[in-house]
């Protein structure tokens, strides 16, 4: 059996605020029962597209997990909610180091859903896999990473050294809290913003990176639902960020469901919920002040 052979091992991460903690971002708000929703919804657009897929959640002792359908792996880890962002990082390095990569690893946010197979991706001959964007800051989204199994020590390095960036260089105030990730990240590929669309592959200290374009491996739709109407088949990672977390739901019901059920019905119930999309889409299109997706694009 070759190294890729294996569905992939998806791993995102959450963990519920203590009571007096507000989160540090205003996306982070969201209460636990919605981000079980929406890791409810992220596994199991993965097993749609990846047939024997493990699913992992990074955690915290205390985390209720309830709803979420499916086999799932739970790591229990310290967690720093004053520094959430660098905790995360941090969790997903205690995955990397324990992984056997029997597997290719797949880190992603909660509010991502699978839109196609990443089978194709895995095929080619890649360390690391990243997703940019023409973002002058943040050109590297950190919702979205992933370790081959090609050459797991070679993943395994390039994660300790993102992490070592991250805790020399953005451990200190707001960025330990949300955005620290993505500067280094940014840091350690080394390409501007200008730039980073000229590279495919870049190679830092002996470890191939894959540079995706967020339009098709990290897709945010405008926060509008006439953005999904049409099920956005060309995109294979879609990231409900921020507010457009409230598209998230509409989007599975319509173009994922039908994926999902083996009962008689669901193909009916997509076609309903396709008309209850349509006509809320056009009810938000004569709004006097539809919401026009601008906001923590991060």
């Amino acid at each position: 059996m070759s190294a890729v052979a294996k569905a992939p091992e998806f791993v995102s991460f959450h963990a519920d605020r203590p009571p007096g903690i507000d989160g540090v971002h205003p996306n982070a708000n969201l209460q636990s029962q919605g981000y079980m929703r929406m890791l409810d919804l992220l596994f199991r657009s993965a097993r749609l597209f990846h047939r024997g897929a493990v699913c992992t959640l990074l955690t915290s002792q205390e985390t209720r997990v309830n709803g979420v359908r499916g086999p799932l792996r739970r790591l229990n880890l310290p967690i720093d909610h004053q520094a959430l962002m660098l905790s995360r990082s941090q969790a997903q390095l205690a995955c990397v180091e324990r992984s056997d990569f029997v597997r290719p690893l797949v880190l992603l946010d909660s509010d991502i859903l699978i839109r196609g197979s990443l089978q194709p991706l895995f095929a080619e001959d890649f360390d690391v896999a990243l997703t940019w964007r023409t973002n002058k800051t943040m050109p590297i989204n950190g919702g979205f990473l992933v370790l081959h199994n090609r050459r797991p020590e070679v993943g395994r390095a390039f994660f300790r050294r993102f992490l070592q960036i991250y805790r020399e260089r953005y451990a200190v105030g707001s960025n330990a809290g949300w955005y620290g990730d993505q500067l280094a990240l940014h840091d350690l590929v080394g390409i501007s913003h200008k730039e980073i669309h000229k590279h495919e592959r870049v190679e830092r200290d002996g470890c191939r990176i894959r540079l995706l374009p967020c339009e098709v491996y990290n897709f945010s739709p405008d926060n509008q639902l006439a953005a999904i109407q049409n099920g956005l088949p060309d995109k294979v990672v879609l990231h409900f960020k921020g507010q457009r977390k409230r598209l998230m739901e509409p989007f599975w019901q319509c173009f994922l469901e039908p994926r999902a059920a083996w009962w008689p019905f669901a193909n009916r119930n997509a076609r309903t919920a396709l008309q209850r999309l349509t006509a809320a889409a056009i009810a938000e299109s004569n709004a006097p002040a539809a919401t026009d997706g601008a906001e923590a694009d991060a």
